[in-house]
């Protein structure tokens, strides 16, 4: 459409524009109530418009082939969706059945055609084949057709899409469209699954660091490939903002407070550490996100992959202990249990976690005190219990060889024991290398009295008060130094 706006003003010639625009809009939107046209005619229409110019305005044309009468073939399709999981290099077929529900012979072609916005995992038409390549169907008849895919060797990872077509019947559409919209389909999945050359013995370092402290962390990277794997690890903290009420927070880290020391290459089948030195500032507080981005460049490797997160809570050692306030109206023992975890947030290797001990193992600063001043508590049984797995766990801890033991979840349980009487009570705990503890406070026992008959033989009724069970979890940050 071409606009003479010779002898036109810059507004009039703006006008005009505006006005074209809205009887072009008002056309479409009329023919698109009215209903489409049939055939492909192209229908045009005169508009006036500023002077004494007329306007012609094309009306959309119908698709090509399109078929707006809905008299379409009845194919069934068995199966209409299918998916191969394939390593790059493999091959693999199935049977697809096309029945003939209509009353008359239909000829098959079954082409393969791309997906629609497929990008950027296109499958290949030379990735597939289906046999035969043509076919006559009688009226209530069936087909069979092989429908094979073959991956090539230097294929990427990925998922594939793509679809075979029967015919080139397709869906009515009242205006041209970007991609045929075909009737007689079946899509079609490839999973080209490809291991990566590397695995990471701790995909991730989280912990509880205390400011104005040094931690250094260990990771083994082993090269699973036939060729050597070149490292080039940075740190990097972009992309995992902090939220408070107050918005987001600045990162408690910086890159500048970390130090690698790793190997520039792996050989195939050899192992390589990552040592990761990490020094908190005395000022620093609050949380870091971040990761190591391993710098390794393998097609097998997807974004986000090729990683060490970084997860750290920094904080201070309390000064003060905790302190919990209760009372006693008998003398009845006293049973005061306390429960820490271990302060790592993820599996590790059990033999990792043993050498930490005992430098890391958590423990506590007890007292109790009573209507008489502070009483001796002797400490009567400690348990140490923990979840173990086999490795490979749901969270993509890979384990390089059958039998590796992840451990997780390590309590240790100490149980302290003191005669009691009525009165005020406080128990005052300070932890050490606990992130997190838990306090129990039994008064009595399977020892307190519970009744009493006089020398006379008449029975004697003592209201026997029932006895608290107080039980409850505290937070409370402790010191941590170790390596991972």
């Amino acid at each position: 459409m071409i606009l003479q706006e010779s002898g036109l003003t810059t507004g009039e010639g703006i006008l005009k524009r505006c006005m074209i625009m809205i009887l072009f809009t008002a056309v479409i939107t009329s023919f698109l109530i009215a209903g489409p046209v049939s055939g492909n005619e192209v229908q045009a229409i005169a508009v006036s418009s500023v002077g004494s110019e007329m306007i012609p305005v094309p009306m959309p044309t119908l698709a090509a082939g399109t078929d707006m009468t809905g008299n379409f073939t009845k194919l069934e399709i068995i199966p209409s969706y299918s998916q191969f999981t394939l390593k790059p290099g493999e091959s693999k077929d199935m049977t697809v059945t096309v029945r003939n529900r209509d009353s008359r012979t239909v000829s098959l072609r079954p082409e393969v055609k791309s997906q629609p916005y497929g990008s950027p995992y296109i499958l290949e038409s030379s990735w597939m084949s289906v046999t035969p390549a043509t076919t006559e169907v009688e009226a209530g008849g069936n087909a069979k057709f092989t429908v094979k895919a073959s991956v090539p060797a230097d294929a990427l990872r990925g998922s594939y899409n793509t679809m075979v077509v029967f015919t080139d019947e397709q869906y009515p559409s009242p205006y041209p469209t970007p991609f045929p919209n075909y009737i007689h389909v079946m899509n079609l999945g490839v999973n080209v699954v490809s291991p990566p050359v590397i695995t990471i013995s701790t995909p991730y370092v989280s912990d509880q660091v205390e400011a104005g402290k040094q931690y250094q962390y260990s990771v083994e990277i082993q090269n699973t490939g036939n060729s050597a794997v070149q490292l080039n690890p940075r740190i990097t903290g972009d992309g995992y903002p902090v939220y408070s009420p107050s918005g987001i927070q600045e990162p408690a880290l910086t890159e500048n407070d970390f130090s690698l020391n790793a190997p520039s290459s792996i050989q195939p089948g050899a192992k390589g550490t990552v040592n990761v030195i990490l020094t908190v500032p005395v000022t620093s507080r609050g949380y870091y996100n971040g990761y190591i981005d391993l710098g390794i460049d393998d097609p097998s490797l997807r974004e986000g992959e090729g990683r060490i997160m970084l997860n750290f809570n920094i904080w201070k050692q309390p000064l003060e202990p905790f302190i919990k306030k209760f009372t006693m109206d008998a003398r009845d023992p006293i049973s005061v249990e306390l429960t820490s975890v271990f302060s790592s947030m993820g599996p590790v290797p059990a033999g990792m976690l043993t050498n930490l001990m005992p430098d890391r193992e958590p423990g506590f600063e007890m007292l109790l005190t009573g209507p008489g001043g502070t009483v001796a508590a002797r400490p009567v049984q400690k348990v140490i219990k923990g979840t173990v797995n086999l490795g490979g766990d749901s969270m993509g801890i890979p384990s390089w060889q059958a039998g590796t033991y992840l451990e997780m979840n390590t309590q240790y349980i100490v149980t302290y024991s003191a005669e009691g009487m009525p009165g005020d009570w406080q128990l005052s705990v300070m932890p050490k290398n606990a992130q997190t503890f838990e306090y129990k406070i039994t008064l009595g026992g399977p020892d307190a009295p519970v009744a009493s008959v006089n020398t006379t033989g008449t029975p004697e009724i003592v209201t026997v008060p029932v006895l608290p069970v107080q039980n409850t979890s505290l937070s409370v940050p402790a010191a941590v130094n170790t390596t991972l």
